[in-house]
């Protein structure tokens, strides 16, 4: 497992921040999925072997993380599956792998329900069911619990992949053969485009508010100047997402948690000062014909921090 994996994981398997994610991304700010009703499923997706066909054949797949959630609303409550992919690089075809998890857990469920009736039968107490009940090994009371898989992106580009399965087909397919062809939507957080970080009720808004700004100094200035103590993994989050340079930054507090905002103020200013020079590097050597190491003793940096900063 990479570190970003390992760091995506870590934030997801934390309730309040899986909750959190799922009610601003997904239902406006809403509390919808309580995080205190949140219990960890294993997240291997595994397509079953065919009991009628006797095929041995398994398809294994693993999702990043998975959960079971108690939903109260309107005066109901049921169960609801919910899923979460986490990207920091672009996955182009997204709504595959997204729909194929979720049709491998459908299936199980399906699955489960048919074997408990096996195991029924097999006890002498076997279920009341009609023929068309029998051979399906579904009743028509049976019901599958919904679920909803979330794909987080950690990046600042552009989600360019596909957002749908629709999207994975050649625009020259008919549209008549589309309305025919059930359309699979990917649930997608994409910091790029989120316009009202308020909906997050924890740090991980935090964290994708300083993601879509990264390179943004002015902004990120106003985030950390308004930022206060913080859970470490959304400090440790944050120092791998936007700037690893912040990871050795962090003042431990009361509670266990830390401050960065001091020393990552500084850090901020530094980039910008840093940006400008390389900026003033580029202008020499463009406008003037000045050699990189003239360049850069004329704008006060060190050739190596030149190169370093100067890839876009």
């Amino acid at each position: 497992m990479g570190k970003s994996d390992a760091i995506g994981k870590k934030l997801m398997c934390n309730n309040t921040y899986f909750a959190d994610a799922f009610n601003a991304g997904l239902f406006g700010g809403e509390t919808l999925i309580d995080s205190t009703n949140l219990s960890e499923i294993d997240p291997a997706e595994i397509e079953l072997d065919d009991p009628e066909t006797g095929t041995d054949t398994f398809f294994n797949k693993y999702r990043d993380v998975l959960k079971k959630a108690l939903i109260k609303t309107d005066g109901k409550n049921y169960f609801i599956l919910l899923g979460v992919e986490n990207q920091t690089e672009i996955h182009t075809a997204m709504p595959l792998r997204s729909f194929l998890y979720d049709a491998i857990r459908y299936t199980k469920q399906a699955e489960d329900i048919a074997a408990d009736y096996r195991k029924q039968r097999k006890n002498g107490n076997p279920p009341k069911m009609t023929r068309t009940e029998f051979l399906s090994g579904w009743k028509y009371t049976d019901n599958l619990i919904p679920v909803i898989t979330l794909v987080i992106y950690y990046g600042t580009d552009e989600w360019t992949g596909a957002k749908s399965l629709h999207d994975m087909f050649s625009e020259d397919v008919d549209e008549k053969i589309l309305e025919c062809v059930p359309d699979y939507k990917i649930n997608l957080i994409e910091p790029n485009i989120i316009d009202n970080f308020d909906k997050f009720q924890s740090d991980f808004g935090k964290l994708l508010q300083s993601i879509r700004y990264k390179d943004d100094e002015a902004e990120l200035t106003k985030i950390f100047t308004g930022m206060t103590a913080i859970d470490k993994l959304i400090a440790d989050a944050i120092s791998y997402y936007v700037d690893e340079r912040w990871s050795k930054m962090t003042e431990t507090v009361e509670g266990g948690k830390v401050i960065m905002r001091s020393k990552a103020l500084d850090m901020i200013e530094e980039r910008g000062k840093l940006a400008n020079a390389v900026a003033t590097v580029k202008n020499l050597i463009k406008d003037f014909g000045f050699s990189i190491e003239q360049a850069c003793h004329a704008a006060n940096i060190s050739v190596d921090d030149y190169k370093k900063n100067s890839e876009n």
